[in-house]
């Protein structure tokens, strides 16, 4: 009963049939070669795809920080008195809608402010453009006094910027999996059909082979 081989051997064995396309030897083949340089530049192209999507996160940060240093220069936070049922006029500036005054005032309140070249300005305003602080009602507006969203501001284009990195470094892996396997469909395919060939090559001899002829 023969000896199992040694863990070095066994080793030297792995080492041994590891790389095989790479050596000149009877069984390597052109589609072989080809297979092996492919996954050589799959694995060191995945290895880049951190460094892409790093590089896609930096763009979209430094774009996004620049609209929340315009955005926080073209809009100022001024506040605002809630005008009574009887003295409202309903009559609402550009980007609000005109609406019903609901029986919630946290819905929609009818607002008068100030803008900051002194213009004063009376609109419903839906509650998600109010901001309530220390009992009072804030409003994002323009410099001609109309009301707008709230400015992006750092933390969010950030948290944007980190997403849009991981999005572009899984994508670029995705695609770089995906094309790979169809080159390797292709390349099989090219395989199967020069075994065949060969194969047909060989068989015209089979049935002679051993008889003597």
């Amino acid at each position: 009963m023969g000896q199992s081989a040694s863990p070095a051997a066994r080793r030297r064995k792995k080492l041994k049939r590891f790389g095989w396309q790479w050596r000149r030897n009877a069984l390597r083949r052109r589609t072989d070669v080809v297979e092996a340089w492919l996954g050589l530049i799959t694995a060191l192209t995945l290895c880049l795809t951190p460094l892409a999507g790093w590089w896609a996160g930096q763009s979209v940060d430094r774009t996004l920080q620049r609209v929340v240093r315009t955005q926080r220069t073209e809009r100022t936070l001024v506040t605002a008195t809630v005008v009574p049922a009887g003295q409202s006029t309903g009559t609402a500036t550009s980007g609000t809608s005109s609406r019903t005054k609901s029986v919630d005032p946290r819905l929609s309140d009818v607002l008068h402010w100030t803008a900051p070249d002194h213009s004063t300005h009376t609109a419903t305003v839906p509650a998600d453009l109010e901001i309530w602080q220390n009992g009072k009602i804030l409003l994002w507006i323009d410099h001609a006094g109309r009301l707008v969203p709230p400015p992006l501001d750092g933390p969010t284009a950030t948290t944007h910027a980190v997403l849009a990195g991981t999005a572009a470094a899984t994508s670029a892996a995705g695609l770089l999996v995906i094309t790979r396997q169809v080159l390797m469909w292709r390349l099989m395919r090219r395989r199967m059909a020069s075994w065949e060939r060969e194969w047909a090559r060989v068989g015209q001899n089979w049935g002679r082979m051993g008889a003597g002829g």
